[in-house]
């Protein structure tokens, strides 16, 4: 169990990061991944497992997923982090890429910053470049030498922007010690509180979110969520036995079913696409392209419940993968959370879409070997 989940994690971090395996690098993976305080690595990281710290050097980048991250040593490229909890309170020489339910940044970062999670906070010594952030608490104490941009529920500002700073949130709050030296610009429900000692030495602008744009908004998160969860509950529970074979395969066979997937992505819709040039083939190509469409609707449906029965199995420490209305909402609620964070969460999401095209592929070749 534990090497599947470890495989998982590499995968993700191949969808992250390609081009960079082409070239030499340290990989390491298991349910608790360390770089010693003591350790100096010359090479690139890609670290996966349930818990992660960093404490040693890397000269190279960081791409690391897992449960729980640490970042205390330094990095001397960039960092790619994902996880469900992640503190960095050593610094990042370049940029900084980083998504979670929590983020904790306490160190330095010398290039960009692109956070997106539920929780954030920077409060380092210094973030070089500029900031792109997407969060529903989001707070920074942390100096800014580039811009700003911010997309969250609940934005505090406490620190100097040599920037200009655009933000989209429902409230906005510009503490004491705040210094934009660039413009501000922002829409919100309402003006924003600007605590004594707060500077804007640009323009300020200010826009008004209305209520029906703000109730748009959350239709636009709400019926994509309910269309979601009506999909994987009907089949979730109408094959439920399936399901669960899908999911233990998946589990099981980690690597090669998300292998399979990616040969489906490719290939299938290129030979449909042959088959449509040729005259005589005309009837397979669009069947071909109608199947396609329809396995990626399934595997869309399918990846849900696939990550809510692992979920829940670790939670409840369960040696058997449970498939019911439970596991299922817990699915589409985390699948739903993760497609509200940039680039991370999207790559989440994708690395399961593709484990159920591979394995439902699977399951269904099995069946029909078994019918010859």
């Amino acid at each position: 169990m534990h090497m599947t989940r470890s495989i998982f994690w590499v995968g993700l971090l191949a969808v992250l990061a390609a081009p960079a395996l082409l070239f030499a690098a340290d990989y390491r993976s298991g349910d608790r991944v360390d770089v010693r305080v003591d350790e100096k690595v010359n090479d690139d990281v890609y670290a996966g497992g349930g818990s992660i710290t960093s404490a040693g050097e890397i000269l190279g980048d960081l791409y690391a997923g897992g449960g729980s991250v640490f970042v205390g040593g330094t990095v001397g490229q960039d960092a790619v982090i994902g996880g469900g909890t992640v503190t960095i309170s050593g610094n990042i020489t370049d940029d900084l890429r980083v998504g979670g339910g929590s983020i904790l940044v306490q160190g330095a970062v010398g290039g960009d910053v692109l956070a997106g999670g539920g929780d954030i906070r920077l409060n380092g010594n210094r973030i070089g470049g500029d900031a792109l952030i997407g969060g529903g608490s989001v707070r920074i104490d942390a100096p800014v030498g580039g811009d700003v941009k911010i997309g969250g529920g609940d934005v505090f500002i406490n620190s100097a922007i040599e920037g200009n700073v655009e933000v989209y949130a429902d409230k906005l709050t510009l503490g004491s010690r705040a210094l934009i030296r660039g413009n501000l610009k922002y829409k919100s429900a309402k003006v924003a509180t600007i605590e004594n000692g707060a500077q804007v030495l640009g323009q300020t602008t200010f826009e008004e979110r209305k209520k029906a744009e703000r109730g748009t908004s959350w239709a636009s998160v709400i019926f994509p969520f309910l269309m979601l969860l009506v999909g994987a509950m009907a089949l979730g529970l109408l094959f439920r036995k399936y399901m669960s074979e899908l999911v233990r395969n998946t589990h099981a066979r980690t690597f090669k079913e998300f292998l399979r997937g990616i040969i489906f992505l490719i290939v299938f819709p290129i030979a449909s696409i042959i088959l449509l040039i040729t005259v005589i083939g005309i009837p397979l190509g669009i069947l071909g392209l109608v199947s396609f469409v329809g396995a990626i609707i399934f595997a869309v449906l399918t990846a849900p419940i696939i990550l809510g029965s692992l979920i829940y199995r670790s939670i409840r420490k369960q040696q058997d993968y449970e498939i019911s209305w439970r596991t299922i909402l817990l699915g589409v609620f985390v699948f739903s959370l993760l497609g509200m964070i940039p680039i991370l969460g999207w790559a989440i999401q994708m690395v399961f879409v593709i484990l159920a095209l591979g394995g439902g592929i699977w399951m269904k070749w099995s069946a029909a070997q078994a019918w010859r």
